[in-house]
């Protein structure tokens, strides 16, 4: 049924129109906004509602262009229609409202009725049998979610039930063949650990390399967690939550050299400057050659690469030092020299160090063949694998340091692991320490840890 109230016409399910005005004279609670998209939490009784508000009004002519196309709140309205009919369970959709003016909609609404139930990636001990079946209900029905992941999908557990949430992505087809069934499923495995077939395994793993390359882009974009800050003459990208943790970062991007010079001294070279101080580790990447003037022009600076190789190592859950900020002096647009803020590895001592002390004990072991085949099953390489760029901290994990060797790849070829391993292995050779038993169990955990049935040979 149709009604119009305070300007906006409404398309209502039935039995919900008599408690319409009451919800949106109700107070709401903020969920989400932005300037341009809001939602809202509403009470009536024990009945939770959730409006959720599109401004296009907000983006000067955006209004404009829904003469000619539909609203994203008409298109979820119509879709939900759809999903109903194909008897997919999904948050119930009650009214969908538009504001018209002569230049177009101004603003559109839709509201849905609430679930007594949390997302799937809250619930850990929701069973496997039972998420599998849901996303099976879903391919059988020709619906296909193509952002499918934990966010995604409500459960409750007492009775267990799982409804869809957010149908931005769903696409609704006659059937889905067996690939597209497949490469779904891997989507969802690359959030939450399902038992699939090798074959979905695989391709998830595949998909999450290149989702992961792709989503390390956003550390050098403007975003809640990312934004550009002018301090000490530079134009520094700033990880916005350190500055809130620690507020002493100020002074160091303020004058980062200055910095450096009171700063523990980790390494002087020609190529790099490193210090540490009040938790923090400054890496300035000084000018080399000059032929390297031109290069520069044309390709990001060390640091920016660094910068970004750190945070696509934390998306893939492999430990390394916390990128905080970077910068670039330039001249003329020549790249004199460039800074990368990193934070600190509490009480780090690297593998040689270890090394000396006394012969590897299994957990060491352990932690190195597994941290360089997680390395390697993530795609990424490191050209100068070596003890001095393996530390273990205080809360003794392994940590991978010194990422300027770092190179990603979609799939790490065999020789290419071999040439890494026999650098490190190169590096062992000067420790006394290491024997040939610490060598073989190392290279069956590395072979354990990436499911290999041989050790990586060079071509």
């Amino acid at each position: 049924m149709q009604r119009e109230h305070a300007g906006v016409r409404w398309e209502i399910q039935p039995d919900f129109a008599p408690f319409l005005e009451s919800v949106l004279q109700s107070p709401g609670e903020i969920v989400k906004q932005s300037p341009v998209k809001s939602v809202t939490r509403h009470q009536l009784g024990e009945r939770t509602f959730y409006l959720k508000r599109y401004l296009h009004s907000a983006v000067p002519f955006r209004s404009w262009k829904y003469y000619c196309k539909r609203t994203p709140a008409r298109e979820e309205w119509l879709l939900a229609q759809l999903l109903d009919a194909r008897q997919i369970p999904i948050v119930r959709h009650l009214a969908l409202g538009e504001r018209h003016t002569w230049a177009g909609i101004q603003e559109s609404l839709l509201l849905t009725e609430g679930f007594s139930g949390t997302t799937l990636n809250l619930n850990p001990t929701v069973p496997s049998e039972a998420v599998l079946q849901f996303v099976e209900l879903l391919h059988d029905r020709g619906v296909i979610q193509e952002d499918m992941h934990p966010g995604n999908i409500l459960v409750r557990v007492k009775p267990l039930e799982l409804r869809l949430v957010d149908l931005d992505g769903i696409r609704v087809v006659d059937s889905l063949s067996a690939a597209e069934r497949q490469k779904n499923l891997a989507v969802l495995r690359m959030t939450i650990a399902l038992p699939v077939p090798p074959e979905v395994e695989a391709l998830s793993r595949t998909l999450r390399r290149a989702v992961l390359q792709t989503r390390s882009y956003r550390c050098l974009r403007r975003n809640r967690d990312f934004a550009p800050l002018d301090a000490g003459g530079l134009r520094w990208q700033l990880r916005l939550p350190f500055l809130e943790q620690r507020p002493t970062i100020q002074s160091v991007l303020a004058d980062p050299d200055a910095f450096l010079t009171r700063a523990r001294p980790l390494k002087a070279g020609r190529t790099a400057t490193v210090g540490a101080a009040d938790g923090l580790v400054l890496k300035r990447f000084n000018f080399r050659k000059l032929e390297n003037l031109l290069k520069d022009l044309f390709r990001r600076s060390r640091a920016r690469r660094a910068f970004r190789a750190a945070y696509h190592l934390e998306l893939a859950g492999i430990p390394t030092a916390r990128s905080v900020a970077i910068a670039s002096r330039r001249a003329l647009g020549f790249l004199l020299r460039s800074y990368l803020l990193m934070e600190e590895i509490a009480g780090a001592v690297d593998l040689g160090q270890l090394l000396r002390r006394g012969p590897p004990d299994l957990p060491l072991i352990r932690q190195t063949a597994g941290l360089i085949g997680r390395l390697h099953e993530e795609g990424f390489s490191h050209r100068d694998l070596k003890e001095s760029n393996l530390v273990r901290g205080a809360n003794g994990l392994l940590y991978l340091i010194d990422l300027d060797a770092l190179r990603f790849e979609a799939e790490i070829p065999e020789h290419r692991a071999a040439l890494d391993l026999g650098r490190l292995a190169r590096g062992m050779e000067k420790y006394p320490n290491v024997k040939p038993s610490h060598r073989l169990v190392f290279l069956l955990l590395y072979c354990r840890a990436r499911g290999l049935r041989h050790v990586p040979r060079r071509c």
